[in-house]
This record gives C-alpha cells, sequence and structure tokens, in this order.
C-alpha cells in the first residue's frame, strides 16, 4: 500500500502546476482544518463510510485506508480500497449557498487529483465526489458535471444530522452497525458507534482495521465479533459429542467462546481456552452432551472463582 508522504505531494503539484498551484494546495489543507462548522459534518460522514467500509468486506480490512484532511485538492475524506486499486476522494459542503455550488474550480482541483492519485499512489483509477447536505443542490449540481469527468466524479447528497444518535438511527449506519456487533439492539449499536467514533477523532489509524483494534482495545465488553482474533481451536473431543446431539444441541463460537443453546432453552457458555485444558483422564470419561454441559459448568465455575481471586476488588468487611 502506497501512501506518499505530504512533501512529496507538494513537490508533485509543484513541478506539474506550478508555484501558484502548490501555494494553492497548501491553502485549501490549512482551510480545511480551520473550518470548525464543516468539520462536524465530515465527521459524521467518516463515522458513516467507515462502518459502510467495514461491512462490505468479509476480511478484516487490513487494505482499506480511510482518513480525513489529507494534503490534496479533494481533501476532506479519502478512502483508499487497495483490494480494488480505487481511490475515492470527497469534498463535503455542509451548505445550500454558494459554497455548495459545482464551479469550474471543483472540475479542476477534481481533476488535478487524479494525476496526483495516479502518480503517486499508484491506483489503478480515482473517483472525485463533491458531497452536499441539501438535496435540491445536489440535483443542480449533477447537471453542472463537464462531460469529460461525468463517467468519473459525481455530487452526492448526504444529510447533516443534528447529532450522532440521529445519523445512527436514521440512516443505514444503524443496520451497518448491527451486522458487526455480538447483541444488535439499539443500546449496544449507540455504545459501537461511540466506541469507533472516539477511535476516529484519536486520529491514529491508518486501516479501516487499525479503528476497529483501537475501539477494542478501550471497550469493556468489548461489543465486536468481526475483527476478534481468537488462536483457541475447539477441542475434536467436543466436536464429535456435539455433532452427535445436533438434534437438541446448537452451538456457536464467539470469539473464545463456546456457547450451547439446549432445546432452545437453556444456553451454556465455557471458554474453549479452558476445555482444552481439561486433563486427559476427565476428557475419556466425557461421552454424553449430559456430561458435557456438567463438565461446561464446573469449568467456568472454576473460571469464575480463579478470576475472583485474582482480582483487586477490594473486600468489604
Amino acid at each position: 500500500m502506497i501512501v506518499p508522504p505530504e512533501e512529496d505531494i507538494i513537490a508533485f503539484v509543484h513541478s506539474t502546476y506550478g508555484q501558484d498551484a502548490s501555494r494553492k494546495l497548501q491553502n485549501i489543507h490549512q482551510g480545511g482544518l480551520n473550518n470548525e462548522k464543516g468539520r462536524d459534518y465530515e465527521n459524521q460522514f467518516l463515522l458513516y463510510k467507515t462502518f459502510e467500509i467495514a461491512n462490505k468486506y468479509p476480511h478484516d480490512c487490513n487494505n482499506q485506508i480511510i482518513a480525513s484532511q489529507t494534503i490534496g485538492f479533494v481533501d476532506d475524506l479519502c478512502h483508499i480500497d487497495y483490494e480494488e486499486n480505487i481511490k475515492y476522494n470527497f469534498q463535503a459542503k455542509n451548505s445550500s449557498g454558494n459554497a455548495a455550488k459545482w464551479t469550474e474550480d471543483i472540475a479542476d482541483r477534481f481533476r488535478k487529483q487524479r494525476a496526483i492519485d495516479t502518480s503517486l499512489f499508484k491506483v489503478n483509477s480515482t473517483k472525485n465526489c463533491l458531497l452536499v447536505s441539501d438535496e435540491a443542490r445536489t440535483l443542480e449540481n449533477k447537471e453542472k458535471i463537464p462531460n469529460d469527468l461525468k463517467s468519473k466524479d459525481a455530487c452526492e447528497y448526504f444529510k447533516f444530522h443534528p447529532n450522532i444518535y440521529e445519523l445512527v438511527h436514521n440512516t443505514k449506519l444503524y443496520h451497518y452497525v448491527a451486522t458487526l456487533i455480538e447483541n444488535p439492539s439499539s443500546n449496544e449499536c449507540d455504545y459501537a458507534v461511540t466506541l469507533i467514533n472516539g477511535s476516529l477523532q484519536a486520529g491514529k489509524h491508518t486501516t479501516i482495521s487499525d479503528i476497529f483494534r483501537q475501539a477494542e482495545s478501550n471497550a469493556n465488553p468489548n461489543p465486536f465479533i468481526k475483527f476478534r482474533t481468537s488462536t483457541h481451536k475447539l477441542p475434536s473431543w467436543v466436536q464429535q459429542i456435539l455433532t452427535n446431539n445436533s438434534h437438541c444441541v446448537m452451538y456457536s463460537l464467539n470469539y473464545d467462546k463456546l456457547i450451547l443453546t439446549i432445546n432452545q432453552m437453556f444456553k451454556v457458555t465455557c471458554s474453549i481456552k479452558s476445555l482444552n485444558e481439561v486433563p486427559k483422564s476427565i476428557v475419556d470419561n466425557t461421552k454424553s452432551i449430559q456430561e458435557l454441559v456438567s463438565l461446561m459448568l464446573s469449568v467456568t465455575g472454576d473460571d469464575i472463582k480463579q478470576s475472583l481471586n485474582s482480582s483487586k476488588m477490594g473486600e468489604v468487611k
């Protein structure tokens, strides 16, 4: 994955388009950093886009880069999809006035951005987008896109919401979040969004995977299931018992936990790591589903006792 340093982008613009263009590039970047009103709008779209991308791919998104306020002619947000080798750039305008109009300056900036992406980011194609918070202005802008850009670039409508809660519950964001977490309730979705938003605002990420890893490190409990990693494999003897009793027992693996659902009524949870540590003498005597359930309850009880004994919580006397 190629992410050129800022000085290389500035040097490319200077050598290709001259000193005035280079100065304009740096002024655009500084203006974006100082734009308080626009930042809230950009942050909402960044949050939305992060979950949309994470929801799109079945893998951990290590090859999906997302960033805001990058130096460029289209600088508010960029998403580099190195799986398909496409770079998406967004210029966000939370306005219905002149600031959100499609102009020749926008078209010129889009063309220059495509040249930067081809030469320095080494992507096969670039898709630039003027993102506007007013629907009527969006429709007007679409009619003004020059012919040479119509098949490449776009103007899209993205509504600005009063707060993140409204964004979650009035857009597809709720669906994107729900597919990535363990318990897709309203409260859990809000909690997951808060975690990712915090990770995004910290600004210490490069890839989508980075964002979720950082959020998970701050989560207690961790609601995400897609980005979890586990080195614990279900023991073959447990797998055999479950296969033999599939008519009355359903099971699922969640991170390092085995969860049994018995007759659609009772649930038993146990650490896979702990099951792998059960002595062979006990394993040899565990043949039936009843014996497995009893063992899981015993193992979980031991894990709880050990956790309590090792905790740093003070005892009330």
